[in-house]
């Protein structure tokens, strides 16, 4: 049987007051699985009462056993970082300083932004290929808004 061992014993109260402190889910459950393998719950009864897989609660052991807390935390989530998602509204704003037809690349000659104007302007100078609604979430998520081009009839 493989159980958490604790060196000494200010290891169960740094354990309990990181459990107290803990403001995620993910690293609530570890540390308690951390403090039951300790209480000596096996590994079949841990994975039972958290829905785990044993292998987990086997890692969640071992790498306590072996790095202590530090080690037990999660890695950085991996996957694409966003390409515009991040953006602030400063840096929208210092884009639309310029109308689009200041830029050269866009070869256009209106004085207005639309979200297709963004999209090419991203296009050209950022190299970010990139949907018309991703940029729509961007913008307002900055509580930027910019209007529909729409067509007019004539008459």
């Amino acid at each position: 049987m493989i159980y958490v061992k604790f060196k000494n014993t200010d290891e169960k109260k740094i354990i309990n007051d990181a459990l107290k402190a803990s403001k995620s889910k993910s690293w609530y459950r570890r540390l308690n699985i951390i403090a039951l393998s300790a209480a000596k719950y096996n590994v079949k009864q841990l994975s039972q009462m958290f829905d785990l897989c044993e292998a987990t609660i086997r890692n969640y052991i071992h790498s306590y056993n072996e790095g202590g807390l530090d080690s037990l935390k999660p890695s950085k989530p991996t996957g694409r970082s966003p390409k515009i998602a991040n953006w602030t509204r400063d840096k929208w704003e210092n884009i639309m300083k310029k109308s689009p037809n200041e830029y050269g690349k866009l070869n256009i000659s209106s004085n207005y932004w639309t979200l297709e104007r963004l999209r090419l302007f991203l296009k050209e100078y950022h190299n970010i290929n990139i949907s018309i609604v991703s940029i729509h979430n961007s913008l307002k998520k900055t509580g930027i808004h910019i209007e529909r081009n729409r067509q007019q009839m004539g008459r």
